[in-house]
């Protein structure tokens, strides 16, 4: 590539244009790129909801559960199907392999069930999928001296329309204040009166009420009004959920983006037209952000860019340490810029977005994009130095070092080719990662050999001669290392035995330092996800999260919390379902200063004894509002099948009980099949039809009776209300009592006379696993060595007695770590042997790359002992480091080598060579090493919120590079002089 050298020099002012052009593009694209969290993850999947009215859950999974899964299996490609099946009720969680067409495998399971003949009055299964775009970007509280339905009115007629209208918004949904007239009947003065559901239904519906008396007043005979056989109150609509802000009642609004849109634009916006709203909100009304996700972004970001910047500066230093020349130093410098742009550039034309972790990439290429422009202005200078004129100077420096710097730069790359080849999460995240990467170094590459060369005629010919003669007899620290290397090449046994020893010694402190998957966010929020009995009523379910409420109001450090019953977890995916009066979530949005894990722990001991029925998980972090999307190292899930569910519930209790002895897991449950009484009706076709009653329309009416519907409308105060008829079966008190209950419309019959009826033990909601019965259990590892919990977990499980029909397996962050660190080693691995085979097409040879491979193990002494050091846990993220090390750490040994081999072909023997070639190559080895460590030790040292991830990176590729650049400069050249003893004869 000396060619593009000698066409920069030939043409200089020209190449200032062209990078000049570059630039300003570079910052357009930089401009308009998309800024999101995380990259881009297609969740892989996507969910079946079947609603089959007035079915028990037995019923549901037999007629329609088990027929929809076997379609989906039928669909095929899928990893794992959980069937949950509860009265009324199937729905179907499938999960696929990361990488599988989504699109194509939601179309291939449509087809299967268009082809089901399911049960009459069995709605059509609806395909709902699972994505973190479901996640609000922007979650607001609307408060004020009115009612739930008036704020609710105020969003839906103010609020709701101007959100939805924004570019890029998905969605603007509003929860809470949703109140109902429900009605509830005295089912015995209903028997007495020979009135049926059905028909009361009838004559609701056919009426506009003005007042709740009027309604009540409604004849239904003779001598009979509606206040004879029901009562009436205004309350929370059932399904619906009830909304708090820090203790007051509220209602929430939460808004989703497109998927192709930009988080933090989106998120601007809203805020933006929320800042208009509320200058026209009635008197005494407000909206509160509760949490906004482009903060978060915005922040970490902001810090990563910071932290990148000083690393720049910290580069620049550590050249002009070396050089002590300005001029010289600064040209090195703008290789930093140009090379970042460029990457920018390279990410847009590519689709990749800016995120926490191509934004960490970025930040780690810093140290490593100077590195050729380094070496390149370092040979120049030591041309200019011998008194050649800059042009010459350029030439034959590039002549020198064009072969290692494309060979270092290129090994450097072609490391993270088998990350493109890596399934699941790890390869869904790091991949953008890895690109990011690449095109910096490939920008950075070119830079090297055109605009350094170019820019080094602005070197003051005086400087450098004065720094000449200064340097004479050599820097001090040259002069320093010729006698210890002369030392360790007469004391070759001894140098490779002490590196031997340290070697294999630091893969001794991996179960000292310990392992774990991806860190947690420290977005400085807590998640609380209260659920209480099945058929917990909403009411009871709010009391409960008051009586939260009140610990979080008066122990932790809040800024504001929110509280929603009714509903669990923030992701909204599973919305289509309908609300479930026995759940309820807080989010708490803590004061910037506060502890996460401190506040997180106190809270989570202070619920532990809130009430008996309850439930109680506190999550920390981003993760929490996220819970199921496979972010974060904590979460734990077990999965016990077998063909009886006695065994299987059984298996339950026995595992749930040991891994409550096991220290550092917390928020453990378990789905234990609970059974109680329920009505049971078994409809007697025949006997209805000789009532004159149509079987279609007895099932919407046994769906009534189950469930309840809304029936009509009522206005209350210039408030219209919907009308809900409660479910007469949820108050039936016998089974004589059940038999007497009317059904029927024009004609009507005793149910008892049409269908057989009793009270069973049914079980609340039955779960599957891959089509078998199913429970599971789950829990969050709190831990730091995350790998040693999941050990010790293994290991008890192993020694349990369970019975034989029984399977488990383990998913969640084990797995997770199972299938990631499996599949980094065989990155790793491919990418030693990619490296290797670049290196031997370069120099022609199969034992110089050996001897250049052997900085790769050295590196880990420093890299692992950077880890203990800091006390980070060995994880994905450190593991991305390792592979980062087999691209970096091999330059300082290819453009040593490359010098001591044209050396010793030159004339000179072996020892000599490796003297004077180690002599020459000192400077520019020390200043890429210490430029690269320092322009990562900001993110190292992770005062950010954007270094969470590339904070254990940048440790790694820090501690490997002193360790390999330390032990390189004697180990490679000893190695070197007992492999290559023989003088070449001289070219």
């Amino acid at each position: 590539m000396s060619f593009l050298t000698r066409l920069s020099l030939k043409n200089r002012w020209a190449t200032f244009f062209l990078a000049a052009v570059i630039t300003v593009v570079s910052v357009l694209a930089l401009v308009n790129l998309k800024v999101e969290l995380m990259p881009a993850i297609e969740m892989p999947v996507t969910s079946v909801i079947t609603v089959y009215p007035g079915a028990t859950p037995e019923q549901v999974v037999e007629e329609v559960t088990k027929p929809v899964e076997q379609a989906v299996a039928r669909a095929g490609d899928y990893k794992q199907i959980n069937a949950v099946s509860s009265a009324n009720l199937s729905m179907l969680i499938i999960t696929y392999e990361y990488g599988v067409d989504m699109e194509a495998a939601t179309e291939a399971i449509s087809r299967e069930l268009a082809g089901l003949n399911l049960p009459a009055g069995t709605q059509a299964p609806q395909l709902f999928p699972i994505s973190l775009d479901a996640m609000p970007v922007v979650m607001l509280s609307l408060s004020g001296d009115l009612t739930g339905p008036e704020l609710r009115n105020i969003a839906a007629d103010n609020i709701i329309p101007r959100l939805s209208s924004i570019d890029g918004v998905f969605s603007a949904s509003v929860t809470g204040g949703e109140e109902q007239a429900v009605l509830i009947p005295d089912i015995q003065a209903m028997i007495d009166a020979g009135v049926s559901a059905a028909q009361l239904a009838g004559i609701l519906g056919s009426s506009q009420f003005n007042s709740l008396d009027e309604l009540l007043s409604t004849p239904l005979g003779t001598d009979l009004l509606l206040r004879d056989l029901a009562f009436i109150s205004l309350g929370a609509a059932p399904g619906s959920a009830v909304t708090t802000t820090n203790g007051s009642p509220s209602i929430g609004v939460m808004i989703t983006k497109a998927t192709e849109a930009n988080t933090v634009e989106v998120a601007n916006a809203v805020m933006a037209e929320i800042a208009l709203i509320s200058t026209n909100l009635p008197p005494g009304v407000t909206i509160t952000p509760i949490f906004d996700q482009s903060e978060f972004i915005e922040q970490s970001i902001a810090d990563l860019y910071r932290e990148a910047i000083v690393g720049a500066i910290l580069a620049v230093l550590a050249i002009f340490i070396f050089l002590r020349v300005l001029r010289a130093s600064l040209i090195t410098a703008i290789s930093i810029p140009l090379s970042v742009l460029a990457g920018f550039l390279m990410m847009y034309a590519a689709g990749i977005t800016i995120n926490m972790l191509t934004l960490s990439a970025m930040a780690l290429a810093v140290g490593r994009v100077v590195d050729d422009s380094i070496v390149v202005l370092e040979v120049i200078f030591r041309h200019l130095e011998n008194g050649k004129d800059f042009k010459t100077a350029a030439i034959d420096g590039i002549k020198e070092v064009a072969a290692p710097i494309i060979s270092a730069t290129i090994s450097t790359v072609v490391v993270f080719i088998p990350l493109m080849f890596v399934g699941g999460m790890v390869g869904e995240l790091f991949t953008p990662f890895a690109l990011t990467v690449t095109f910096a170094l490939l920008a950075s590459l070119i830079i090297a050999m055109t605009v350094i060369p170019a820019m080094s005629g602005f070197i003051s010919r005086k400087e450098v001669q004065k720094e000449a003669e200064i340097e004479s007899g050599g820097t001090w620290y040259q002069r320093a290392y010729r006698p210890s290397l002369d030392w360790a090449l007469r004391h070759r046994a001894f140098t490779m035995i002490t590196t031997a020893v340290l070697v294999v010694g630091s893969f001794g402190l991996v179960p000292i330092i310990g392992t774990t998957f991806l860190p947690s966010s420290s977005e400085k929020m807590l998640v609380v996800n209260l659920e209480m009995p099945l058929g917990t009523d909403l009411n009871t379910t709010a009391a409960t999260a008051r009586k939260v409420e009140q610990l979080i109001h008066t122990n932790l450090d809040w800024q504001t919390y929110q509280t929603t019953a009714g509903t669990a977890g923030m992701m909204g995916g599973m919305a289509a379902a309908g609300g479930d009066s026995n759940v309820a979530a807080i989010t708490v949005v803590l004061h910037p200063d506060a502890d996460l894990e401190t506040q997180a722990e106190m809270l989570r001991t202070l619920t532990e004894n809130i009430s008996p029925d309850a439930e109680i998980t506190v999550s920390s972090g981003i993760e929490g509002m996220a819970q199921g999307s496979g972010f974060g190292s904590g979460a734990f899930e077990l999965t016990v099948r077998g063909s009886d569910p006695a065994e299987v519930d059984q298996a339950v209790i026995t595992i749930t009980d040991m891994l409550s002895g096991i220290s550092g897991l917390i928020n453990i449950q378990s789905a234990v099949t609970q059974v109680v009484p329920q009505p049971h009706i078994k409809l007697d076709v025949a006997a209805a039809a000789q009532y004159g009653i149509d079987p279609e329309t007895l099932s919407g009416e046994l769906f009534l009776l189950a469930r309840g519907a809304v029936v009509g409308q009522v206005t209350v105060n210039d408030n219209n209300y919907d009308l809900f008829l409660s479910p007469l079966l949820a108050g039936v008190q016998s089974p004589q009592q059940m038999q007497q209950i009317l059904v029927g419309g024009l004609h009507t019959a005793p149910l008892g006379e049409i269908a057989t009826v009793s009270f069973v033990p049914q079980p609340v909601e039955l779960l599957r696993v891959n089509q078998q019965p199913a429970s599971t259990v789950s829990a969050t590892i709190s831990a730091k060595d995350v790998g040693a919990v999941n050990a010790k977990i293994i290991s008890q499980l192993d020694g349990l007695n369970l019975p034989s029909g029984v399977e488990i397996t383990i998913g969640g962050v084990y797995e997770q770590m199972t299938e990631g660190f499996s599949q980094m080693f065989l990155a790793i691995g491919a990418a030693i042997i990619i490296a290797y085979l670049v290196l031997v097409v370069t120099f022609r040879s199969f034992r110089n790359p050996f001897i250049i491979m052997l900085s790769l193990p050295v590196a880990c002494i420093g890299a692992l002992a950077g880890l203990l050091v800091t006390g980070n846990p060995l994880g994905i993220s450190a593991m991305m480091g390792f592979l980062m090390l087999v691209g970096i750490v091999l330059t300082n040994a290819i453009v040593l080598i490359t010098l001591i081999e044209h050396l010793r072909r030159s004339g000179m023997n072996p020892r000599n060579a490796i003297l004077e070639g180690g002599h020459i190559r000192l400077r520019p080895i020390l200043m890429t090493s210490l430029s690269t460590a320092l322009a990562m030790l900001p993110l190292a040292l992770g005062f950010g919120e954007g270094s969470i991830i590339a904070g254990e990176l940048a440790i790694v590729v820090i501690g490997g590079l002193i360790s390999s650049t330390a032990l390189t400069l004697y180990v490679v050249p000893v190695v070197y002089s007992l492999l290559n003893r023989v003088p070449v004869k001289a070219e």
